[in-house]
């Protein structure tokens, strides 16, 4: 049975941290009295600024438990909340591989910030050969095939990603780019709704929603040079 959380004691507890933005501090604050469940409870929370707090906590100290209430909570009425849960998301995926299949993993993010997308590629797909239940190095993957120009492999990465978080909202705007490079701009389309399903508040895609459905109004025929800069959202 899992213990209820006060939230009187879990804010004045967490607020000394949060104020000073030490990241260290806060995640260690929160794991030392609680668990990743119960923190979770804190996302449903009548009061705004819990459900907050809360959210930033399991980005700290979350695990693949705390993916399923963070993707329910970025529907969350709350833009802050919302954006905090998003945050989680990502924190935790990063951080969801064995410790072997992290270091080139880690390698992999630092080759693609440095444009170096073939050599990113190369130490996504070590990780995955490492720990092919991570689903973070196949989304990078796809990004950097993405930016080589290669979309097909770039939506056979996406599609990897999805099949392993199916809640991972930013592999599936991945696979709406690929498709509208690719000229399918109804299996674009789809992709962009169900991501916007999942995270109602990411503005880019509801612009290239708009853009799509007037591309099709106005031509038939798809447009393979449509292209969107936002893969990495």
């Amino acid at each position: 049975m899992t213990v209820q959380i006060d939230e009187k004691i879990f804010m004045a507890t967490v607020m000394p941290a949060l104020q000073s933005g030490d990241a260290e501090r806060l995640a260690a604050a929160v794991r030392v009295r609680w668990t990743p469940r119960q923190v979770q409870r804190l996302l449903r929370h009548d009061e705004v600024d819990v459900r907050r707090v809360a959210a930033i906590s399991l980005g700290l100290i979350g695990d693949d438990t705390s993916i399923q209430p963070l993707a329910r909570t970025l529907r969350d009425a709350d833009p802050q909340v919302s954006e905090m849960a998003e945050h989680g998301l990502w924190s935790i995926w990063f951080r969801l591989g064995s410790a072997e299949a992290l270091e080139p993993f880690q390698r992999g993010l630092e080759a693609l910030s440095d444009e170096q997308y073939a050599t990113a590629v190369e130490l996504f797909t070590q990780a995955n050969a490492i720990d092919p239940t991570f689903a973070e190095p196949y989304n990078q993957a796809a990004i950097a095939h993405y930016f080589l120009g290669d979309y097909r492999q770039s939506l056979h990465c996406a599609c990897d990603a999805v099949r392993r978080m199916s809640v991972h909202f930013g592999a599936i705007a991945g696979m709406g780019h690929c498709y509208a490079q690719l000229g399918n701009l109804d299996l674009a389309l789809r992709c962009y709704r169900h991501t916007l399903c999942l995270n109602p508040h990411i503005h880019m895609i509801r612009h290239a929603i708009v853009r799509l459905e007037r591309s099709r109004l106005e031509s038939n025929s798809a447009s393979g040079e449509f292209l969107l800069d936002t893969l990495s959202i």
